[in-house]
């Protein structure tokens, strides 16, 4: 595996973390259930621009800005 590989790898199961995270908050909220969650992760993108406080609430712990993961998931649909 190539480093370039291995660093698609590790955005793609960022996104799938993300995705069920969000997911899982989605369902707790249907439920009614919902309470805040702590963002925790570096308010910084991997490209060294902010990430928006939306973001960062909308999906705890992201580490890309919305440019950032856009791009990552269009190389991953050219991947498939």
């Amino acid at each position: 595996m190539t480093a370039g590989n291995a660093a698609i790898d590790l955005a793609e199961r960022r996104v799938e973390q993300e995705c069920a995270a969000g997911v899982a908050r989605i369902q707790a909220a249907i439920r009614g259930q919902y309470q805040a969650v702590e963002v925790t992760a570096s308010p910084f993108c991997e490209c060294g621009e902010r990430i928006p406080d939306a973001r960062r609430q909308a999906i705890p712990n992201c580490t890309r800005c919305v440019d950032c993961e856009t791009f990552i998931e269009r190389q991953s649909r050219r991947r498939a």
